[in-house]
């Protein structure tokens, strides 16, 4: 095994890792843009030498251990895991796609299930801790006395907060995967024409109009909109928050689909470039138009919009 370990990448691995740790640990926003570029190292030592790998990150945890952070610490197991993942899929000669939902399945399982050891820990706050300031700060009695407003308009003011706040809590998972998913598509496009340089074959993104998501994701999608037709708000349930996080990733889904279509709508009548990104710019910008490109995704699955614009 150790006669297959390369010393010169791995000292060079364990010093780049050392080099980010220390930064993530005393600088975090300078710690958190190294961490995209950080991915590379891990791709090619895996790519290339597997066994190099294995002690880089176990020599990386190790050192970033003895920080004490368990940001930094995080952190550091995201960028090895990211790594190990990316490398592996290129190993396999998968598509780019292929690598940004897997990726994507990857960190969002661990970053959720270490969220919820830190928080069963109390490493980490739980979300009535993280939403209270915002209530507090959005509380009117503490900023309006009594005479200003009438007891009725409170009550309904306070539940209407207390709904907000409780819905964000139950879609907390979702965001975080929307999160990732949107991280992970920033550092495959910046990372993979680096990992070229060193000499690492990676695919390329289909163009966005041949983007076609599986159609069972409609179904389930309605689905899980008749199920939040029946479930209520006010009174938070396990059932109902896994339907709110399915009804959140998905439609960052069908939205995906929309633009896609939109995209092809454009190619197929020859439009500039330029009124394309721009239409595109403008669904993603206006938030009264992303429902539209919802439902644009959702039609094209279920009739096959693109057929029909090529006819």
């Amino acid at each position: 095994m150790f006669s297959k370990v390369n010393p010169k990448a791995t000292i060079i691995g364990i010093i780049v890792f050392a080099i980010v740790a220390l930064v993530t640990n005393l600088l975090p926003p300078l710690g958190f843009v190294l961490c995209f570029f950080a991915t590379i190292p891990g791709v090619v030592l895996w790519h290339k030498y597997k066994e190099s790998f294995g002690i880089v990150a176990l020599v990386s945890v190790i050192i970033t251990t003895l920080f004490g952070n368990v940001i930094t610490l995080s952190a550091m197991v995201v960028v090895l895991i990211t790594g190990w993942v990316i490398g592996q899929l290129l190993k396999e000669r998968a598509t780019k796609e292929r690598i940004f939902y897997v990726t994507t399945t990857y960190l969002s399982l661990f970053t959720l299930i270490a969220i919820l050891i830190l928080q069963v820990t109390h490493r980490f706050p739980k979300g009535q801790d993280l939403v209270q300031p915002l209530r507090t700060m959005l509380d009117l009695p503490t900023t309006l006395s009594d005479k200003e407003l009438s007891t009725s308009v409170l009550d309904q003011y306070n539940q209407v907060i207390d709904v907000a706040t409780n819905q964000f809590l139950m879609e907390f998972p979702s965001h975080i995967i929307v999160s990732i998913f949107i991280i992970v598509l920033l550092n495959l496009l910046i990372t993979f024409p680096i990992l070229r340089k060193f000499k690492v074959a990676t695919p390329v993104f289909k163009p966005l109009y041949a983007w076609q998501m599986p159609r069972f994701l409609l179904f389930i999608y309605v689905i899980a909109i008749v199920c939040t037709m029946f479930t209520s708000v006010s009174e938070p349930s396990t059932f109902q928050s896994i339907v709110l996080n399915f009804k959140v990733v998905l439609s960052l889904c069908m939205y995906i689909q929309g633009l896609s279509v939109i995209h092809f709508f454009g190619k197929s009548k020859a439009m500039p470039l330029a009124i394309i990104i721009l239409l595109m710019v403008i669904g993603s910008l206006i938030s009264l138009i992303a429902p539209i490109i919802i439902l644009i995704g959702m039609v094209d699955l279920l009739m096959n919009l693109k057929a029909i614009i090529k006819k």
